[in-house]
């Protein structure tokens, strides 16, 4: 399982987490904490150019943007 982290407007969370929850199976997304706006992405084996795909449509819709793991983000 791949792991990516994004960052998204605070509002946008909900938004970012119902549609890829719509893709069933594709990643689960969590969040450390609801005030930073930071996304970690646990993508399925096998599906990852189709989250690489909808991470730039949600890119250019909502300005999701990839960043590299936060220092302080929590472990599983």
């Amino acid at each position: 399982m791949q792991s990516r982290f994004f960052r998204v407007a605070l509002e946008e969370i909900g938004y970012v987490r119902a549609i890829v929850d719509g893709y069933d199976g594709l990643a689960v997304v969590r969040s450390a904490d609801a005030e930073r706006g930071e996304l970690e992405w646990l993508i399925a084996v096998g599906r990852e150019a189709e989250a690489e795909a909808l991470a730039r449509r949600l890119g250019e819709e909502v300005g999701l943007c990839a960043i590299p793991k936060p220092s302080d983000w929590p472990p599983l």
